[in-house]
């Protein structure tokens, strides 16, 4: 047991001369078993540096950088790229409590072609990672996931007749079997998606019979 005592002693003399007792102060850096991010590499202002290409230390904020004390300025852009909380039109789709808008927000713009084509890009992008799964890739509610039996019903897009503030609402809050994907999409992306469930339902009542119809619809295809 003496013995014991003894290596115990030896052990706490160790440690004592070599960490010191707290509060010690010593010439060289302390050892730090956990450092814990005490010390981290950091650059001086107005020094060169290696480190970047430039070869200067101080670096420009990155593009969309906000002082602090400040906010960003909010324009029409922002705010369909941001999520909302308003009670718009914009970011509910109702013209009130009761009841849902027919038609796009105007903030779209889409009295211009050129937004027309880059909404329904996007919205046949979002389907496809967001909807296809369940509603299937035209939309008529054929996709893997009742492939596989693990919903009995889903709904048929090309069939709803749903106005497209009601679609914008089930895209945001969810219906049914449906969860919500409000946190997931920005405005614009919401909108892209009720966008592109309108074009597919305009394509299932297109008349194929029509020649120009048809020569625009092969044209599509093969894109």
């Amino acid at each position: 047991m003496r013995y014991f005592f003894l290596i115990y002693a030896l052990i706490i003399v160790f440690v004592v001369s070599t960490f010191g007792f707290r509060g010690d102060k010593f010439k060289k850096p302390p050892i730090r078993i956990f450092p814990d991010m005490d010390e981290q590499d950091f650059v001086k202002a107005q020094k060169p540096s290696d480190f970047f290409k430039s070869g200067v230390a101080a670096q420009q904020p990155v593009p969309g950088t906000v002082p602090m004390g400040h906010s960003k300025e909010v324009t029409a852009e922002s705010e369909l790229r941001g999520y909302g909380n308003k009670e718009t039109y914009l970011h509910t789709g109702r013209l009130n409590e009761i009841n849902y808008g027919k038609g796009f927000p105007a903030e779209l713009e889409l009295d211009q072609p050129e937004n027309v084509t880059a909404l329904l890009t996007r919205g046949h992008e979002v389907f496809g990672f967001k909807c296809a799964i369940c509603h299937g890739a035209s939309g008529n509610g054929e996709g893997t996931v009742k492939a596989n039996g693990f919903v009995a019903a889903i709904s048929n897009l090309r069939e709803t007749k749903l106005v497209e503030g009601n679609i914008y609402d089930v895209v945001v809050n969810g219906r049914g079997n449906m969860g919500q994907m409000g946190s997931d999409l920005p405005l614009y992306d919401r909108w892209a998606v009720v966008a592109y469930v309108k074009a597919i339902q305009a394509s299932a009542k297109a008349d194929y019979t029509n020649p120009k119809i048809k020569e625009i619809f092969d044209a599509g295809s093969k894109k």
